[in-house]
């Protein structure tokens, strides 16, 4: 008795019998989760598209269910709980796609277009909100399973990263169209004596700050940062298009002070957004000192610093920024666009800066004139002698009509 007491038993199951009974749980578990992740999906996505602003308890659903099995499996033993994560990681994939296809089709559903703007952004917050919970799941059971389950966990990412960008896309362009009016307003006469048009920008995001701030952390900050970049590009877009034209010094100075004074009215705003995309900061204090520099070298180098630090700005920004402040000296706009041209070489062959980091890409400027170089004669004498460079800037030609003069009778 005392050596049947002191014994140790063995296992109870031979090896090949527990092996199928942990196939036939892994089984059972992945249809079950499916079956129930789907409905728990269903269930939430009928409040979607409600006039009814209701709490989504989507991903603590999803969690929950998930998180049952994972905790419980490795009791049994630690290969049975790798298992069982890299099971429920797989479903958790697949839901997250499905997830990806019906937030893509609430957005491209026309109705949802005719809630009250507030209600809609509030909606989308609702959905990115179910990001951060759900790829935090996905990286855990990513590390307790197996090697083979990092696909699972790449698509699971590659579908959350999905709806955030097109939830933020969304918010953008609603908070745009209401910005719109405001932007149309920049670089007018009116905009140089009246804060009138920027008030209304930093009002109406500053509005929007509460609402904004129920998203998550990281969403936000994502956010934020693109509204950031955007709403620099919609104030430098007008500048570079030429809607003003600098004639004198004065006015020169006067433009470069109202850019500068914007400049920093901005950047407090998105301060108190706690916006991290201090790159956008200089952009433009330094147009402004592009504009009203006055001597050629000074000039150059703050091109060579914008170009540095805004590497996708382009020889034609620069030369539309020359003709807004009036300078039209053939030798000195070569000199100062020579260095946008230096360093667009010296960067040939390097990668284009990441979406998140584009400025001057998304800002599109007229076509420069259209320039001929060909000799003219003076006597017998060519002009190219007489004055460099022999360059005519001329408009382009237009194509030869195609209507026939009319014979005359």
């Amino acid at each position: 008795m005392a050596a049947l007491e002191n014994g140790e038993l063995g296992p109870l199951l031979s090896p090949g019998t527990l092996r199928g009974l942990e196939d036939e749980c892994v089984t059972d578990v992945k249809a079950q989760t499916r079956a129930a992740l789907l409905r728990v999906l269903q269930e939430d996505e009928e409040h979607w598209g409600s006039l009814e602003d209701q709490h989504s308890s989507l991903a603590q659903d999803v969690c929950e269910l998930l998180e049952e099995h994972t905790e419980r499996a490795p009791r049994i033993s630690q290969e049975f709980g790798e298992r069982m994560a890299h099971c429920c990681l797989g479903g958790l994939a697949e839901f997250l796609q499905s997830f990806q296809q019906r937030v893509e089709r609430f957005h491209e559903n026309p109705g949802v277009r005719e809630m009250l703007p507030d209600t809609y952004i509030s909606k989308t917050i609702a959905l990115v909100n179910c990001g951060p919970p759900l790829r935090a799941l996905a990286e855990r059971l990513a590390r307790v399973g197996p090697p083979e389950s990092e696909p699972a966990r790449e698509a699971s990412a590659s579908a959350l990263d999905h709806v955030t960008r097109l939830c933020h896309r969304v918010v953008a362009d609603l908070l745009f169209q209401e910005l719109q009016p405001h932007f149309n307003k920049l670089m007018r006469r009116k905009w140089l004596s009246s804060p009138e048009a920027l008030d209304g920008i930093v009002g109406t995001l500053g509005a929007q700050a509460l609402a904004l701030r129920r998203m998550q952390d990281e969403p936000y900050q994502a956010l934020v940062a693109e509204l950031h970049r955007r709403a620099l590009v919609e104030y430098v877009r007008p500048l570079l298009r030429g809607r003003l034209r600098c004639s004198s010094a004065r006015t020169r100075s006067r433009v470069a002070g109202r850019l500068r004074e914007d400049a920093a009215q901005l950047q407090r705003l998105f301060r108190r957004l706690e916006s991290q995309a201090l790159w956008l900061d200089a952009v433009v204090p330094h147009l402004a000192e592009v504009l009203q520099l006055e001597d050629t070298p000074s000039i150059q180098v703050e091109v060579g610093v914008l170009v540095r630090d805004y590497p996708d700005i382009r020889r034609k920004h620069v030369a539309a920024l020359l003709d807004i402040r009036g300078l039209h000296n053939t030798a000195a706009r070569q000199e100062i666009l020579a260095v946008a041209r230096d360093l667009e070489l010296s960067e040939e062959g390097a990668l284009s800066p990441p979406r998140d980091r584009a400025f001057f890409a998304d800002i599109p400027v007229p076509r420069p004139s259209f320039c001929l170089s060909f000799p003219l004669f003076l006597g017998r004498l060519p002009l190219s002698r007489l004055a460099r460079p022999s360059l005519a800037c001329l408009p382009r030609p237009r194509p030869p009509s195609l209507v026939r003069p009319r014979a005359r009778r």
